[in-house]
């Protein structure tokens, strides 16, 4: 999706050493972070990782503890407010007034960020969404998709060369979920630069780049094929019985095992494959060694670090 030359004039975030406690809890240490105009990167990780809590950083709307660097040029922590009126941030939760209409959402959004010509920027942003048809109606009666898109349509209303996502498709059906990625990718080619953080990782791997976060830490990043494959894993598929499956899973060496359509995927450490394989086969099972994914390397980059005391 990439859209745009990698230069210091396109370099829209560039921050380091980002660290946040809440209470006792490290919610984040140690991270690093750039992103380009015109390139989309995903945020992945187990809950509490830190995805959440660096997105609010880097929107302005949650001060780091430590940390350096610029957003949009301004100052990662003495740039809140300028920061806040330049990125594009769209949270988990539905930010939406339900008793008012498409348009009166749109319109307050207008008005929060004192655009100069409000009713021009609502129609275009009504008609670039495609919400036309559902300009009158309210935001309480629209189905989750629609809703989706009025709030997307509402974080980025100002023009943004920024946006930042979170779970911008939870709870929505396969063709809404296409429908969002579709637009990311088009406001991507035109220059802006983007980040999702979703827990779905087949998703994930539309990304230019990943960041894998564990434990408040990034403990990975690159493009999705070569964080996958530069991983010390391996990856089997096997057919077998549900009991069997059962007794492979908690076979030492197997970091993770999820089914895949009617297979177990087995993610499992370089030193035991031969041996786990093995054994699959002498209790009848077929085995297939399979390329890793994402989702492969995020257990194995997680698992390790959750397991440590």
């Amino acid at each position: 999706m990439a859209g745009a030359e990698n230069s210091v004039s396109s370099t829209l975030i560039e921050v380091a050493d980002l660290a946040k406690t809440f209470g006792r809890r490290q919610a984040l240490a140690d991270v690093d972070l750039t992103l380009n105009a015109g390139e989309v990167m995903g945020f992945v990780g187990p809950n509490g990782a830190g995805k959440t809590t660096t997105l609010r950083i880097l929107a302005g709307l949650l001060k780091a503890d430590r940390g350096t660097g610029h957003v949009l040029g301004a100052p990662v922590r003495g740039g809140r407010d300028a920061i806040r009126s330049l990125v594009g941030y769209m949270p988990q939760r539905l930010a939406l007034y339900g008793e008012l209409t498409v348009e009166q959402n749109l319109a307050f959004r207008a008005e929060v960020y004192c655009l100069p010509k409000p009713r021009e920027a609502v129609a275009a942003i009504i008609e670039r969404f495609g919400l036309g048809e559902h300009r009158r109606q309210r935001a309480a009666w629209l189905s989750g998709g629609w809703a989706r898109l009025l709030q997307f349509a509402a974080s980025v209303i100002h023009g943004p060369r920024l946006i930042l996502l979170d779970e911008p498709t939870a709870g929505l059906d396969a063709h809404a979920k296409l429908e969002v990625w579709r637009r990311i990718g088009l406001f991507a080619d035109e220059g802006a630069g983007i980040i999702v953080n979703t827990h779905d990782l087949i998703e994930a791997e539309q990304c230019d780049r990943v960041a894998i976060f564990a434990m408040g830490r990034i403990v990975a990043t690159g493009d999705p094929a070569s964080v996958a494959a530069g991983l010390s894993i391996r990856t089997l598929l096997v057919d077998c019985e549900p009991g069997l499956a059962r007794r492979l899973g908690a076979t030492p060496g197997v970091i993770a095992a999820y089914p895949q359509g009617r297979r177990l995927r087995l993610v499992v450490r370089p030193e035991d494959v031969a041996a786990i394989a093995n054994l699959a086969r002498s209790l009848g099972a077929a085995v297939e060694v399979a390329p890793p994914r994402l989702e492969d390397a995020e257990f194995g980059l997680t698992a390790p670090v959750e397991a440590a005391p």
